[in-house]
């Protein structure tokens, strides 16, 4: 998938949820601040509310709780990984198709990528998706 298709879902969304982990929920961070810009109704999980996520509901959880809570058909949900092995990743990938959420997955290792090759992928798409918006 391109970041032309990606682009074309953002724009067909009610809202856009991005998470991630580590340096990829840095980046996730950067690229809601980036749709926002453009006035795409964007979200992340904010720390705070990832902790408590995580201390209540065990961090494997923490996202798939909070799309389970705020999610609904028409929403766009945006997972980043290195990895793609993230299990608190896969398992909000998988509560946003329950909810019938579209699901962007940007996961390095499926491309052949090692950690840093995959967030700096997921900066250039989050920058093509900023272009792209702006036409």
């Amino acid at each position: 998938m391109n970041s032309s298709d990606l682009t074309e879902m953002v724009r067909a969304a009610k809202r856009v949820y991005i998470i991630g982990n580590g340096g990829s929920y840095a980046n996730a961070m950067h690229m809601c601040n980036d749709l926002l810009a453009r006035n795409i109704r964007a979200y992340t999980l904010d720390p705070a509310t990832l902790v408590a996520n995580a201390n209540d509901h065990g961090f494997h959880n923490s996202f798939a709780r909070w799309v389970l809570v705020v999610g609904e058909p028409g929403d766009l949900l945006i997972a980043l990984s290195g990895s793609g092995k993230s299990l608190n990743i896969l398992l909000a990938c998988e509560a946003a198709e329950r909810l019938g959420m579209t699901v962007h997955k940007i996961f390095g290792a499926e491309r052949g990528e090692n950690m840093q090759q995959a967030e700096e992928a997921q900066i250039k798409i989050g920058h093509e998706l900023w272009t792209q918006l702006a036409s």
